[in-house]
């Protein structure tokens, strides 16, 4: 074992307490703050420190040096350590790392001392593996973060009754109803965060059924070959308590959110390709709405009423005609503050005036930020149409401005007196999409 290098032994002198002096209680207290394997290499420091770091509630091993020894080091780790209580494991081992590994072993023993907190990340490049059946039953597991060459096997009858923070990150399944005896069996979990591999991980259908639930986090990128349309699965979610849903999918899945779903505060959505009909309108009771904005959404936007609506980034692209589904949005979010635009890419829309002005332009808009403004026709008619008629504005920034657009801007007539309009020559926007 390296030793750590942290640790500096001071020659004793009268009047000056070493570090070896300290209790035991503190000295836990100091390896709990320094990575797994430098807390274990105390252990040649001297006798007083041989045997502390047996009694670390937490250990955390991470393998920064992708080195073929470092699982037999856990292994051997695991062996020795004596803590009564195994409060955190966290593991993650490199793609250099033998396959042959027993993790199971630890996550037993993590189990069987009351593993509140659990994370195991396999970067290796041999099959997933599957974790004992006691990981799903562990009645004091809070946290519980999968990642990579894990395989979530649960074809037995599961129960999580303290789980409330899941991650599966690009983890394979063994079948659908893997995944929903896994989430059923969780019936406080609060937070799920869902990366879905582009290679497959077993699913055609993906459904997401916890009452619990409050926040959401799905994301699956990658290239998939044309398919039948009997052959594109399906993302169901069917959460009512939920109040943040990110979603990023660029597969073409269909995806679906069920009607009572009234809870939603804070919404992402970037790269649905194929939503239903109900989609949109699950989303009319949030007060944050991050939107890239796709062709199949673009119908939806004139019939949802966004009642609540405060805080709205509208984002397009290539091919999505945006001005008219921008309008229509306006028209829809009677108490929008904050309005921000990013249209690079998207084609010239055709400029139609609404017949009536929106409420919220009259009434709240304090805000708008407009990224990747090039000054073309119909970006400055709608310019010119927000600061003509939006009486509370505060601030416009625009980011990305072209060369002669400034004094173009400048001279748009504003009805508020007050409003300033602020420059960036970069894209670099301060929001995130």
């Amino acid at each position: 074992m390296e030793t750590m290098g942290l640790v500096r032994i001071v020659p004793e002198t009268q009047g000056c307490l070493r570090i070896c002096d300290l209790p035991d209680d503190l000295l836990l207290q100091i390896l709990i703050l320094v990575p797994g394997k430098d807390a274990v290499a105390t252990a040649i420091l001297s006798k007083r420190w041989r045997y502390i770091w047996q009694m670390l509630p937490k250990l955390a091993f991470k393998d920064d040096r992708y080195s073929e020894s470092f699982g037999w080091f856990i292994d051997k780790s695991m062996q020795l350590h004596k803590a009564p209580l195994l409060i955190s494991l966290v593991v993650e081992l490199g793609e250099h790392c033998p396959a042959d590994v027993d993790v199971r072993k630890w996550v037993e023993k993590a189990v069987n001392h009351s593993v509140r907190t659990l994370d195991f990340a396999l970067l290796w490049t041999g099959e997933p593996t599957s974790f004992p059946k006691s990981l799903y039953t562990c009645g004091t597991l809070v946290s519980l973060s999968l990642s990579n060459q894990i395989l979530v096997d649960v074809s037995f009858p599961a129960s999580l009754p303290s789980l409330l923070y899941l991650d599966l990150l690009n983890v394979v399944y063994k079948d659908e109803d893997s995944l929903a005896r896994l989430l059923s069996s969780s019936p406080v979990l609060r937070e799920l965060d869902v990366q879905r591999r582009d290679e497959g991980d077993n699913l055609k259908n993906f459904t997401v059924k916890v009452p619990s639930l409050e926040l959401l986090i799905y994301v699956r990128r990658g290239d998939q070959p044309e398919q039948e349309e009997d052959q594109i699965g399906s993302l169901v979610i069917d959460c009512p308590a939920l109040t943040d849903f990110s979603i990023y999918d660029d597969l073409g899945y269909y995806c679906s959110l069920t009607e009572n779903m009234l809870c939603l505060d804070e919404v992402y959505i970037s790269y649905v390709p194929n939503p239903d009909g109900k989609f949109l309108r699950c989303l009319s009771s949030a007060r944050c709405i991050r939107l890239y904005l796709s062709e199949s959404m673009v119908a939806c936007c004139n019939a949802i009423n966004f009642s609540r609506l405060i805080d709205l980034v509208f984002v397009s692209e290539y091919p999505v005609y945006w001005l008219e589904p921008l309008i229509f949005m306006l028209q829809n979010s009677p108490k929008l503050k904050i309005l921000t635009i990013d249209t690079k890419g998207s084609p010239t829309s055709s400029w139609n005036q609404p017949s009536t002005i929106p409420q919220c332009l009259s009434s709240h808009l304090e805000i708008v930020r407009w990224k990747n403004y090039e000054g073309r026709q119909d970006e400055k008619q709608l310019m010119s149409y927000i600061l003509a008629n939006s009486k509370c504005l505060k601030t416009v920034k625009i980011f990305g401005i072209l060369r002669g657009c400034k004094k173009v801007l400048e001279s748009m007539p504003r009805i508020s007196a007050s409003s300033r309009l602020l420059y960036s020559s970069t894209d670099k926007a301060d929001w995130t999409f």
